[in-house]
């Protein structure tokens, strides 16, 4: 048999992963073979094989997959023995194919830190070795050389000083001889220290971390304004706090990439956010009761989240997925309520029914017991991005379907993307088709899933900006313990 296997160096020595499957995936999360590498999507790419065909396939990812410095076509490119691949920041891999002879691969690696193989050095090996250390020292003297000259430079030279001003469109103009105010203008200012308010109190007028350009996906720079918290921002400018964070959120839970987010969509997230931060000033209210739990205030809410966050986020990395699907799903289905049965009887935080519960592994007596119903919700958030698509505008597809059905929402689907094929296949071209849906999927769509994703997007910006809101607690997805 063909044996075919990538080797890569890294700080510990060289490492090794067989392929023996007929797709091996590679990345930074839920992949067969995992690499610390923060430029790798959560899926990046698969190497396939069948017989004696080896080719790569980039998985949508955000940075790209490479082959001897050419990007890997959308068909996939063919892998021949001595092929460099790169992925992410820094991982670069060379491909070894051989009949047994030549070839030697480790252990096929699956979801566990790669083994380091140790390798042989022969005699001539040995003399190319020794000449390493003597290159490394000439470049340590060379760059040691390049370092004294550009300080003599700067001790014996002008004032002349180059400098980049951001640019409206983005990017940087150079100029020479920037004034002193003119800098100033320019530079961005330091955030201030945000002074400590106790657990669960809002305040408007302290400080938060707003204050850098931002680019949206469709191009345009927007510049956040500094030293506001949302209460106090003008309509305009959270307008444009809410798209930045929405790209921010879809970019989390689609795999490190994201397509623009349309204006309406962007005003219907603001409705709803809206919404929420007008019960973060209200009386601490904890209410968990059927028709009751809308009425707790929103502060106790996010402790309620806080103290969930921890096993939603054990349970969804289990499965592979952004645990802050599961922590957002928990706060619009219960607003983390652990025993919340709705009118329809769905019972529990991630409201199942008990017909539909040991489907994943769930009994219909369990329910209310959140760890256990956080498991089988991430079993099933899993199964419908299995159909809909893990790229980022099918997750939010998926998203809806939890709270629709599968069926519903691809009758929905099915309806819409026939009238108008030419447009994103995406949930934000269902919200703005409604019209063109029809029956009871039509009507549970218009009355309550138009709704639901929006709701995910407004509470993920809180929950995941909660100093931006006055609230003195840590991103809800950083809670593990």
């Amino acid at each position: 048999m063909l044996e075919v296997f990538l080797t890569y160096s890294t700080s510990e020595g060289s490492r090794e992963i067989a392929i023996e499957k007929d797709r091996t995936t590679f990345g930074r999360g839920d992949a067969d073979c995992r690499i610390d590498d923060e430029g790798l999507s959560r899926v990046h790419s698969t190497v396939h094989r069948d017989g004696g065909n080896i080719w790569i396939i980039d998985e949508n990812s955000t940075n790209g997959s490479f082959v001897n410095g050419e990007q890997v076509r959308g068909s996939g490119t063919i892998l021949k023995n001595g092929d460099v691949i790169k992925i992410g920041n820094h991982t670069k891999m060379t491909v070894h194919i051989g009949d047994g002879k030549s070839a030697q691969p480790t252990a096929t690696v699956q979801n566990q830190p790669l083994q380091t193989k140790a390798v042989s050095v022969s005699s001539n090996q040995t003399h190319s070795s020794m000449m390493i250390p003597i290159l490394l020292t000439m470049f340590a003297l060379f760059v040691i050389g390049v370092s004294a000259l550009f300080v003599g430079v700067k001790v014996l030279g002008g004032d002349s000083e180059i400098v980049y001003k951001p640019i409206k469109d983005g990017g940087f103009e150079e100029r020479e001889n920037i004034s002193d105010d003119e800098e100033k203008e320019n530079k961005p200012e330091k955030t201030p220290k945000s002074e400590k308010t106790p657990a669960g109190n809002s305040s408007a007028n302290s400080t938060t971390v707003t204050n850098k350009p931002e680019t949206l996906n469709s191009g345009t720079t927007v510049v956040l304004p500094t030293g506001k918290k949302y209460q106090a921002m003008a309509e305009d400018e959270k307008n444009r706090y809410i798209a930045v964070k929405s790209e921010k959120i879809a970019r989390i839970i689609g795999n490190q990439k994201s397509e623009p987010i349309p204006p309406e969509a962007v005003a219907e997230i603001k409705r709803f956010l809206n919404g929420y931060v007008g019960r973060l000033g209200k009386a601490r209210t904890d209410n968990c009761t059927q028709g009751g739990w809308l009425k707790s205030d929103f502060l106790t809410v996010l402790d309620r989240a806080t103290k969930n966050s921890p096993f939603i986020n054990r349970a969804f990395n289990t499965e592979g997925v952004e645990p802050q699907i599961g922590i957002y799903i928990a706060m619009i289905e219960s607003e983390h309520c652990p025993c919340l049965e709705s009118p329809t009887h769905a019972k529990g935080m991630f409201q199942f029914l008990a017909s539909s519960a040991p489907d994943y592994g769930l009994s219909a007596d369990q329910r209310c017991e959140p760890e256990p119903a956080a498991k089988a919700a991430a079993k099933y958030i899993k199964s419908l991005m299995g159909r809909f698509g893990t790229a980022s505008d099918s997750v939010p597809l998926s998203i809806a379907s939890y709270n629709s059905g599968q069926g519903n929402l691809s009758k929905n689907m099915d309806k819409v993307f026939a009238a108008v094929a030419n447009q994103d296949r995406n949930f934000w071209t269902l919200a703005a088709n409604q019209n063109k849906m029809e029956g009871g999927a039509a009507k549970q769509f218009i009355g309550e899933n138009s709704k639901y994703v929006p709701k995910f997007f407004a509470t993920a910006i809180i929950g995941e900006n909660p100093q931006d809101f006055g609230v003195n607690l840590q991103p809800l997805s950083t809670y593990t313990k």
